[in-house]
């Protein structure tokens, strides 16, 4: 298996492919994984096993049952870790940020029909340049090019939108009481942050690394807190979370402007 799979995991996609080969040998044509293992930032305390499979076929109702099935055995094999991911027609592979048929999603142990599904720019970026081939050829020689100006401008209304209302709405603020919630917004943000100055994707760790060598010290102290969470470091920067929410917020401001900033 691709060394750059953490040997942790391997074990989890190994048994997965034995059963796909054995319950659904003609409906797969292709399985990646993507996500924070392909950039190299796979965390065993936060990350899914992100993925996207090509489908040689439409699947049936059969398949469906059978795919639950096979799910099943994995979550009941390996309890600790969580597949996440969605099974593509061929034919939508390219077709990034349009709407498609409807595709099978797979996520917190439910494999449901997603009718409204628009496939993601990033998605698409992250596969292409560091997919990892499970089944199938290498993602790099799939029939797409990313567009990376049409990923900017998504990411920019995903900016302005989703991360900006982390900024306004009470029920945003006491989820950033939580530790959860610190590391999930600053480093989020940040992966934004880095691809609108950097021109490319990263995990949030390194996105973190990469923000402490390019924004004011006053920022420093905030941004190791949500690095220290992520890692399960117990060593708190801040005695009042209502402090560190307050400063979690200014800085979600600062990081929308400084971004909206760069694309004009």
């Amino acid at each position: 298996m691709d060394q750059r799979i953490p040997q942790l995991i391997q074990p989890v996609l190994q048994e997965y492919r034995s059963l796909a080969n054995q319950l659904i040998p003609d409906l797969l044509s292709a399985f990646f994984v993507e996500g924070s293992i392909a950039l190299g930032g796979f965390n065993e305390r936060f990350s899914d096993i992100d993925f996207v499979a090509l489908l040689n076929r439409p699947a049936t109702s059969a398949d469906l049952d059978t795919l639950r099935h096979l799910h099943k055995i994995i979550e009941k094999s390996h309890p600790r870790w969580r597949l996440s991911g969605r099974y593509l027609p061929l034919s939508s592979l390219g077709r990034f940020d349009k709407i498609v048929e409807p595709v099978l999603y797979y996520h917190d142990g439910v494999l449901r029909p997603d009718r409204s599904f628009e496939l993601n720019s990033a998605e698409g970026w992250i596969l292409k340049n560091h997919g990892i081939a499970l089944v199938g050829p290498e993602p790099q020689t799939l029939p797409f090019t990313p567009d990376w100006d049409l990923l900017i401008k998504k990411m920019r209304d995903n900016l302005n939108s989703y991360w900006a209302r982390w900024t306004r709405q009470p029920d945003r603020f006491i989820v950033m009481l939580s530790d959860w919630g610190i590391q999930w917004t600053i480093l989020g943000v940040l992966r934004q942050f880095y691809s609108f100055r950097e021109h490319a994707i990263t995990t949030k760790t390194k996105a973190a690394e990469y923000a402490l060598t390019q924004v004011p010290t006053r920022w420093h102290r905030l941004i190791r807190e949500a690095m220290n969470i992520r890692e399960g470091k117990k060593a708190p920067a801040y005695r009042s979370r209502i402090v560190r929410t307050i400063e979690a917020v200014n800085f979600l401001k600062y990081i929308v402007q400084t971004c909206n900033a760069a694309c004009t």
